[in-house]
């Protein structure tokens, strides 16, 4: 009898799948032949491709989270406004530079059927309530999140500026405005 494989261990293989095809040939069979499993073994554990992308987009919030993050950089403690904007921006590094395709294959998932990224949305909304607490001047914060928001979108559909030195120079100017940022009310 075959050892049962776990849910994460598909979600691992649903990753490499991403990373090494591209986001357009993420598919339950794809997954099944990576993992090991027969289409029905995947569909115990996934019964759709929907529960798949649900199941990959939190992975990727429990991964790429700006709480997730900040703990590998050591930076969990600061939970300044300007400590929390800078995990952020760690954050959108750490996306940008280690798993594109599964972002990706997120968002393609989520121009299909847009109910995917509700957990993403809850997600953002219940971070931006605490990250802007007590900022002195909320809407400038959100204008640097929104750059990195863009960046981020720019990158994942291979968008100008896509110039890696360009792209760095961005992301130290946006770290240099979060320093500039005062968080008292």
């Amino acid at each position: 009898m075959r050892k049962a494989i776990s849910r994460s261990k598909i979600l691992d293989a649903a990753s490499v799948v991403a990373q090494r095809d591209g986001a357009s040939r993420l598919t339950i069979e794809a997954v099944a032949k990576e993992v090991g499993l027969s289409k029905a073994g995947l569909l115990y554990s996934f019964p759709s491709k929907d529960a798949l992308m649900q199941a990959l987009l939190q992975k990727m919030i429990d991964e790429f989270g700006s709480n997730a993050c900040c703990a590998r950089t050591g930076l969990e403690g600061d939970q300044t406004p300007q400590g929390k904007m800078h995990n952020k921006l760690q954050s959108f590094r750490r996306l940008m530079e280690e798993d594109t395709h599964l972002a990706h294959a997120v968002l393609i998932a989520g121009t299909h059927n847009p109910e995917l990224l509700e957990p993403l949305r809850a997600h953002i909304t219940q971070e931006l309530d605490t990250m802007l607490h007590g900022m002195r001047n909320p809407v400038a914060a959100l204008v640097l999140l929104s750059a990195l928001d863009g960046m981020l979108l720019q990158h994942l559909l291979g968008l100008p500026p896509v110039d890696p030195d360009m792209r760095r120079q961005m992301l130290e100017h946006i770290e240099q405005s979060i320093s500039g940022l005062e968080g008292r009310i």
